[in-house]
């Protein structure tokens, strides 16, 4: 897991996010009856916006739990506090850059600060990246089922976005599976790959070469911890469970907020699973534009008594844009409470 993103390319997306956030809006708005909208979102229940807001805060609070765990599990003493900045600083710089190639290496920096060695830092984030995907690629099952089934339907294209979605996680599931079970399967394909790479009419064979080393190192290093301590893995796996369960259950929430009745949990649930599958393949900054192009296809037949756009506000204020400000916040506070503990405890240690 290599540093991706330069501090230049970070500050660049920090200025072009917000723009890219406002363009988004103007396209959701466009045409909307403002007032409707407006009245729709001044309407919305406090209780069910809370509940919401409570159900995203998991997200960052499982992440936290999770990398405490594995960092303590190689000898470390870090403090829930320290989990919190870690998930934190990863989420803020994840979402303001393209394909969420600025978190980890942000999260790398912060940890080596706290003093924990990059190799043990990396495994921290390659056992939660891997947790997370696992336990998505779960839910993306059941939605398939009910898509196979015909219990939901898409039109064309959101059903390739899905596809696409599900195919990518698959791929990773996969890889992960025969590095884990087969060494020699694992020669094969990794050969066979590297064979395919050789006879590309385009692009630099030696950095795809490199890259696709990377990634087999990665999937080592978490085949390596998943057999060192399979119970934490598993405990690891069950947090990341309930982290995408609340993640997913926002839109009950916002449904329930804008004064909607009709649709189950399950519904709801379903269509959020496939909303994350459309969004998987395309390298938008926080699947800025994608997720809300998303929502409206996937729920504009069930947000029928309020305009769509006012729910699509709404839903990503709370999953999206709360996460992103409440974690700009506080990877600054927990950042600088942390530097002051140290320098406190620098003063005593002088004194002695």
């Amino acid at each position: 897991m290599e540093q991706q993103v330069s501090q230049r390319s970070i500050k660049k997306y920090m200025v072009l996010f917000p723009v890219l956030a406002l363009l988004v809006c103007f396209v959701i708005l466009k045409g909307a009856d403002m007032e409707s909208v407006w009245n729709a979102m001044k309407s919305a229940k406090p209780q069910w916006l809370a509940a919401g807001l409570i159900l995203a805060a998991v997200f960052n609070i499982a992440e936290a739990i999770n990398l405490r765990s594995v960092l303590n599990s190689f000898g470390y003493q870090v403090s829930f506090r320290q989990g919190m900045k870690y998930a934190y600083t990863g989420y803020f710089f994840s979402s303001i850059t393209p394909s969420a190639t600025g978190g980890q290496p942000v999260q790398l920096y912060v940890m080596n600060k706290d003093n924990i060695h990059v190799a043990h830092g990396t495994m921290a984030l390659l056992t939660e990246l891997t947790s997370f995907q696992i336990a998505a690629f779960l839910m993306e099952n059941v939605a398939t089922f009910w898509i196979l089934t015909g219990r939901i339907r898409l039109n064309k294209m959101m059903l390739a976005l899905a596809a696409l979605g599900y195919l990518m996680n698959l791929i990773f599931i996969a890889a992960l599976v025969v590095i884990m079970l087969s060494e020699g399967l694992k020669k094969k394909i990794v050969n066979g790959i590297r064979f395919l790479i050789m006879k590309l009419p385009f692009g630099n064979k030696k950095r795809l070469g490199a890259k696709m080393d990377e990634i087999v190192r990665d999937f080592e290093d978490c085949k390596l911890f998943f057999k060192r301590d399979p119970v934490l893995a598993l405990k690891v796996t069950t947090v990341s469970l309930i982290q995408i369960i609340c993640w997913f259950s926002v839109p009950w929430a916002v449904y329930h907020a804008m004064g909607e009745s009709g649709s189950s949990y399950g519904s709801m649930f379903l269509h959020q699973i496939i909303l994350y599958m459309t969004t998987a393949l395309l390298p938008f900054p926080g699947a800025e534009g994608i997720s809300e192009f998303s929502f409206v296809k996937l729920f504009a037949g069930i947000f029928t008594s309020v305009p769509v756009a006012a729910a699509v506000l709404v839903n990503r204020g709370i999953s999206f844009y709360f996460l992103l400000v409440l974690s700009g916040i506080f990877s600054i506070v927990l950042g600088h409470m942390d530097r002051k503990s140290k320098s406190k405890m620098k003063v005593k240690l002088e004194k002695y």
